[in-house]
């Protein structure tokens, strides 16, 4: 249940029917509560996500323009520093929260894009909308990439881009099959690194991949994939996000995420 202030920001955000309909906003409204609550948990994740997109944008020959894919509230998103090394910067995210909209303004070349990257989003609820209980073809569309950009950075993404699809058809399309559902989001993530690696700029990818959950007295209860069965590239560079600390979760259950990045040089 939402707060006061989080009523408040459900209210004023400007936002397309399904993304706030298919609970998108709210999702994106209770992830700021929770960093809120666990940030001293979560900073060293979010300090390594932000030293490696710097890394990756220093090696980038072309300083036109630098595309993040996810950018959520900026936690992990060096922005400043992006804005002095792009000539634009071009943030994209399904939902924009109004604390994000007034914080780019600072930025002369930093701009907010609204866009579904799995391109699965609005059909699916026009779909439910019209009585049509099928799943949507996947439409992994990566925008901003061509011309004069140099960088386009994945963050946080891939593990999170059919939750709320599949959350959604779980809901409203009982005659679809937990294979039928598990296979499409298999598809929506394989897509999305597929229209990364068609890419000829340099790519930066961030993506948590494995979970452990651990009852109070360490023990583990519950491990897996958080990415389906796609399956990922070496990564040279791992690290442990703690994005559910000791007494944070009922039962008192703690959560781990197994994070790697990558980065693939321009072609």
């Amino acid at each position: 249940m939402l707060m006061l202030h989080e009523m408040v920001t459900w209210c004023i955000t400007s936002c397309p029917s399904y993304v706030r309909r298919m609970e998108y906003l709210y999702q994106a409204i209770a992830l700021r509560g929770r960093y809120r609550r666990r940030k001293h948990a979560w900073q060293p994740h979010l300090d390594a996500a932000r030293s490696f997109i710097l890394s990756v944008a220093e090696r980038c020959v072309s300083r036109g323009r630098v595309v993040v894919l996810g950018s959520g509230l900026l936690l992990d998103v060096p922005i400043e520093r992006l804005a002095e090394q792009f000539k634009e910067v071009v943030l994209v995210d399904i939902v924009h929260l109004p604390e994000i909209r007034r914080r780019v303004r600072a930025y002369p070349n930093v701009r907010l894009l609204q866009h579904d990257v799995t391109g699965v989003a609005k059909p699916l609820y026009e779909n439910v909308r019209r009585g049509i209980h099928a799943l949507p073809e996947v439409n992994a569309v990566i925008p901003e990439a061509g011309g004069d950009t140099g960088l386009v950075v994945s963050l946080n993404l891939i593990s999170q881009l059919a939750a709320i699809p599949s959350y959604y058809v779980s809901k409203k399309m009982p005659n679809v099959s937990q294979d039928e559902l598990d296979a499409w989001c298999n598809r929506i993530r394989a897509a999305h690194l597929d229209a990364l690696a068609a890419l000829s700029c340099d790519i930066c990818v961030i993506a948590d991949y494995a979970y452990v959950w651990k009852d109070p007295g360490g023990t583990v209860v519950e491990q897996g994939s958080t990415v389906g069965d796609l399956a990922l590239p070496e990564a040279g560079v791992k690290w442990e996000w703690h994005i559910a600390p000791f007494g944070e979760e009922p039962g008192g259950h703690a959560k781990t995420l197994s994070v790697a990045a990558w980065h693939w040089p321009a072609s």
